[in-house]
């Protein structure tokens, strides 16, 4: 029988044996048992069957615990107990994210019952920061003003089949490639032109002339199973289906030319597998290729996975081992930089890393982190050009070719540098700033900084890829950086049109100290349909991205009007109201045009086509 503290002696009494840890427990059943919803509470729980008083009163669902907790041992309690406390803390931290625009409108659905909960998640639960611009499926989904717009709830970003078979480029093979090859070996010359002039000038990995050689070499020698025939096949599938800036009428399915390219991509697909054991960097550049094609055809998700793919195989490359890291950033900072250091290795791993961040956020796909999306994620160098070619060893037009390339690709990723910078920027105020309000004033202070950081970007530029020429001279290299500023530009300005156009904040009147940022806003994505009109039906690897982002832009128009109206209706005067140039329908009519041009070939854009079109004839109403 266990002796009792009265029945000890003196010094047994103030040094009891413990009991053994398997039998020791609790005297009585405490309230550790308590429901969710106390728990959550920190309130005290009658544990009443089968709902407690508390979730009884308020209509709550009453979800106890299965499991008694009065026979665990004291160890075992305060495991449990401290798993508790950081399930809460994991909690608090997860909720003070939410702004207080978001809490007023849960209180607004608690006094409306009418108002349905959003049955779409929030860009904030998909890991993207509501800093940043939105996807177009986050504002249609999101804002009420539009909801009335697609009433079947169809999310516009639907992966759906295409007519070209959900396979989309393995759907078809009507030429056996190789034969195509071997009956028109002149051709390849024409491919090969293709290819250099109006795909790799965007993305130089490869040297020219050594890429020239190897593929007219594998021609000759006829195709095989070797890494050479594979990238010669799908540098000729590029080069079938890349056209001169502007609309690509003649590479449309049906062609001849866009047949010709899926039947050279099919058959480099057959030969890639050989490559994905390799440590050569023709591993990477195939996977990489594969992706552009796979950007062409508007396989979006498939090309992401070709990109990563083509990124992950760089991570072998020897200008990564940190030996060789160590020697490049030693030569940047005395001086003794070499135009020899591993450039192609450069070349391609930061194509694959920007290629990859482009179609991820494109996408909306989840990233590796939530602390991992902006600057701290790119590589902390910049590509080496290659060494200059001798005036013997190239042509005039091959060297300013390539001087051309180099100047926009390292323009391109400067400026992916610098609006990785800003978005983080801009995340850190989202993060400390506790209300809306607050964010708004701190990001207007930060605009100047921001602009003027744009501009000395916009000053770098050579002349041959200035703005200073209109927007419709552009070629194509300038016609992709003027969009990717107005895309910088747009993320900038994006905090003060989604504050005037979401909803959340109820009273216009608040939103005034804003309004010209916000009209600001509104002059970009105008800007964005002038601006990227001259290459609406050009078919290459940034078409579905715009496809995109001119359908936000015009959605974004659409939603303007819509308030404006509203507005208007409900008396608020023109210091709250938004305004809209007067040719912004007939830029709207002319995108929606252009979705009619690709959705045969993207049924999703089709979709996509009739909410804008109804859009414009509910504005109309």
């Amino acid at each position: 029988m266990e002796e009792s503290p009265a029945s000890l002696g003196p010094a047994d009494a103030r040094n009891p044996r413990p009991s053994p840890r398997g039998t020791a427990s609790y005297q009585r059943r405490r309230a550790v048992t308590a429901c969710q919803v106390c728990r959550a509470r920190r309130t005290k729980c009658d544990n009443l069957k089968p709902s407690c008083s508390f979730c009884l009163k308020t209509g709550a669902t009453c979800v106890q615990s299965p499991v008694d907790l009065s026979s665990f041992d004291p160890a075992s309690l305060k495991i449990l107990e401290r798993l508790d406390e950081l399930e809460q803390l994991l909690k608090a931290s997860s909720s003070s994210r939410t702004y207080e625009h978001e809490e007023r409108a849960h209180k607004r659905r608690a006094v409306d019952p009418v108002e349905p909960e959003p049955t779409r998640s929030s860009p904030v639960s998909t890991g993207r920061c509501t800093s940043l611009m939105s996807s177009l499926d986050d504002i249609f989904h999101s804002w009420p003003i539009l909801r009335a717009l697609d009433p079947q709830d169809v999310l516009l970003s639907d992966a759906s089949p295409g007519r070209y078979g959900h396979s989309g480029v393995l759907a078809q093979s009507p030429v056996d490639a190789v034969g195509l090859l071997d009956l028109e070996p002149l051709r390849v010359k024409d491919l090969l032109d293709n290819f250099f002039n109006y795909v790799h000038v965007k993305n130089p990995i490869f040297d020219e002339r050594a890429t020239r050689r190897t593929v007219q070499t594998t021609i000759i020698n006829g195709i095989d199973w070797s890494p050479e025939s594979c990238l010669s096949l799908l540098i000729c599938a590029l080069g079938s289906i890349a056209t001169p800036f502007g609309p690509s009428y003649d590479v449309m399915p049906g062609t001849t030319a866009y047949s010709n390219a899926l039947s050279f991509f099919q058959a480099a697909q057959k030969r890639l597998g050989t490559l994905l054991c390799s440590d050569d960097i023709l591993a990477s550049q195939c996977l990489f290729l594969s992706g552009v094609f796979l950007m062409c055809v508007f396989q979006d998700r498939k090309a992401w996975r070709y990109f990563i793919q083509a990124l992950a195989h760089c991570q072998q490359l020897s200008f990564l081992s940190p030996g060789s890291q160590k020697q490049y950033f030693s030569s940047l900072d005395d001086g003794t930089e070499t135009h020899d250091f591993d450039w192609l290795h450069q070349a391609i791993y930061w194509s694959s890393w920007k290629s990859e961040r482009e179609i991820r956020n494109h996408l909306t796909l989840p990233d590796f982190s939530p602390n991992d999306h902006g600057l701290a994620l790119y590589p902390g160098f910049f590509p080496t050009p290659p060494a200059p070619q001798s005036e013997e060893a190239s042509s005039d037009v091959g060297r300013q070719r390539e001087q051309t390339s180099w100047y926009f690709y390292l323009a391109e990723i400067s400026l992916r540098r610098l609006a990785a910078r800003i978005g983080d920027a801009l995340e850190t105020m989202h993060k400390t700033h506790q209300t809306r309000q607050r964010f708004l004033h701190a990001v207007a202070a930060a605009i100047p900084s921001f602009e003027a950081q744009v501009q000395d970007w916009v000053d770098s530029l050579p002349s041959f890829l200035s703005f200073d020429a209109p927007a419709a001279e552009d070629d194509v290299c300038r016609f992709v950086l003027r969009g990717h500023a107005i895309n910088l530009y747009e993320v900038i300005y994006w905090p003060f049109l989604s504050a005037h156009l979401d909803g959340s904040i109820a009273d216009p009147a608040q939103l005034s100290p804003f309004i010209q940022l916000a009209q600001t806003a509104i002059d970009y994505h105008v800007s964005r349909l002038k601006v990227n009109e001259p290459g609406y039906r050009h078919r290459h690897h940034g078409t579905s991205p715009m496809l995109s982002s001119c359908s936000r832009s015009t959605m974004i128009l659409i939603a303007v009007w819509r308030q404006i109206q509203t507005l208007r209706g409900a008396g608020h005067g023109s210091s709250v109201l938004l305004t809209l140039p007067e040719d912004w329908r007939m830029l709207a009519e002319r995108w929606v045009k252009t979705l009619e041009y690709w959705a045969p070939e993207i049924p999703r854009i089709e979709r996509v086509r009739q909410v804008l079109s109804q859009g414009l004839r509910w504005e109309q109403q």
